[in-house]
């Protein structure tokens, strides 16, 4: 019966042993990772800036994407499928619009973190104010925004 009751312990024991070391090793640990978009802004009749601030894993960083940029009616779609910014409505130093992140943005973040894990870029709806400090034809401060499930891209 003694000797019942000490197989029963170390059963138990390499039971809980094997349990929680096998645990450990299954939970994966992904990086945090965050990106939003600060301000976009148009420095000539072609090209565009728009600043990036992302977070990895904790450490804050920002990123300008410089690219060109083409406009249909009210759209600006800026970079070779980068960022697209539709229904941009000025109203004096204001604007709104929906931006979108366009399909070739993961390949560009990729190169600047060859390692972030799979994440979302949501469309949203964004309301700016223009920054009259500078020289340029236009640097809009992203101050709200509201996530969108799809654009109407007019």
């Amino acid at each position: 019966m003694r000797y019942s009751f000490y197989i029963l312990n170390i059963c138990v024991l390499s039971f809980i042993l094997f349990y929680s070391c096998s645990k450990e090793n299954n939970d994966s640990v992904e990086l945090q990772f965050i990106c939003t978009v600060d301000y976009v802004e148009f420095t000539s009749d072609v090209t565009a800036n728009v600043k990036f601030d992302v977070i990895v894993d904790g450490i804050s960083d920002s990123f300008i994407a410089r690219h060109s940029y083409s406009t249909q009616d009210s759209n600006y779609l800026i970079g070779d499928n980068i960022v697209n910014i539709y229904n941009f409505i000025q109203s004096g130093n204001e604007a709104s619009f929906d931006f979108e992140y366009g399909l070739n943005l993961g390949a560009f973040c990729a190169e600047l973190f060859p390692n972030i894990p799979a994440h979302e870029h949501n469309p949203f709806a964004a309301e700016a104010i223009k920054d009259l400090s500078g020289k340029n034809l236009g640097k809009w401060k992203i101050k709200k925004k509201t996530t969108l499930k799809s654009i109407d891209k007019q």
